[in-house]
């Protein structure tokens, strides 16, 4: 595909909502391993056993699943934001993000892990 229809796909606001999907979903991976990895390293130096490989096997076990659930978790949101306003004739209502927020944290982060809990 060239550049050219790659831009007018993005700039086309037809394709807003959907984009919007897929970059919340690439923000959460980014924001997730800025937030994770620091934490996971922290912890690791003080409160870690073991080897250094295993520590560092550890952390980045910790900061991907950390991104990836924060990626699903957008993902899942904006989805269900953008399916109720569809839903709904194009409007939003006040409760459509408590609903996609609870359905989505609930699908997500709903399992008892370390992760979750942290």
């Amino acid at each position: 595909m060239p550049l050219e229809s790659l831009h007018r796909i993005i700039l086309d606001p037809a394709y807003a909502d959907y984009l919007a999907i897929l970059k919340g979903a690439r923000n959460g991976l980014v924001y997730g391993a800025k937030v994770r990895f620091p934490h996971a390293l922290v912890m690791a130096i003080l409160f870690g056993k073991g080897s250094w490989k295993n520590r560092i096997k550890g952390i980045l076990r910790a900061t991907k699943t950390h991104a990836l659930n924060l990626a699903k978790f957008v993902t899942i949101y904006k989805t269900l934001l953008l399916l109720q306003r569809k839903a709904n004739r194009g409007k939003a209502r006040k409760a459509d993000t408590f609903i996609a927020g609870l359905i989505g944290g609930y699908i997500v982060f709903g399992e008892r892990t370390a992760i979750n809990e942290q």
